[in-house]
């Protein structure tokens, strides 16, 4: 009885411990187990200034999207991508703040100083009437493909500045 009790207590000071691990979900929201943001934030940070850094970046974002969506046994795709779009969007705002006197309008274009981006496919904000996926609804595809277009150019630009110190001017 006592080997018994002792077990017991063990499985669930075990089970206490890992739901405190898992983080808490706001009202109204899905907790899908995965830390989206922390696996973005500790993914790009590995993501440095090498030549294959864009398509790493992306690799990060599209992970952190499909291991959400794992967790949620693929039920969750809409939740994950809104998650990613959400951490894209406050990180963009982040590397934003670092360059004091940046002008956002340069991600358009269309601003005093342009800006010519080395992919072309990027130089472009995502027509939302041309954004579609059939596994998600068009608003949540289009603030992914926004929010996902933005931080890549500003990762570009980020980088940029580190290495030359003039993408700000």
């Amino acid at each position: 009885m006592i080997r018994q009790s002792a077990v017991l207590s063990a499985i669930t000071a075990g089970a206490c411990a890992l739901s405190a691990a898992l983080p808490i979900a706001a009202a109204g929201e899905e907790n899908s187990g995965f830390d989206t943001a922390g696996f973005l934030s500790a993914c790009t940070e590995f993501a440095q200034d090498v030549d294959y850094a864009l398509p790493m970046d992306t690799q990060c974002v599209s992970q952190a999207v499909h291991m959400c969506n794992l967790s949620q046994e693929m039920k969750a795709l809409q939740h994950c991508a809104d998650s990613a779009a959400a951490w894209l969007e406050a990180d963009g705002a982040r590397i934003v703040s670092l360059m004091p006197g940046f002008d956002k309008s340069v991600l358009d274009g269309s601003g005093p100083a342009g800006l010519s981006l080395p992919i072309p496919t990027l130089g472009d904000a995502p027509d939302c009437t041309q954004v579609s996926d059939h596994n998600l609804p068009a608003e949540v595809a289009c603030r992914y493909s926004e929010a996902l277009s933005e931080w890549l150019k500003l990762r570009i630009l980020m980088r940029s500045e580190e290495m030359t110190g003039e993408a700000s001017q």
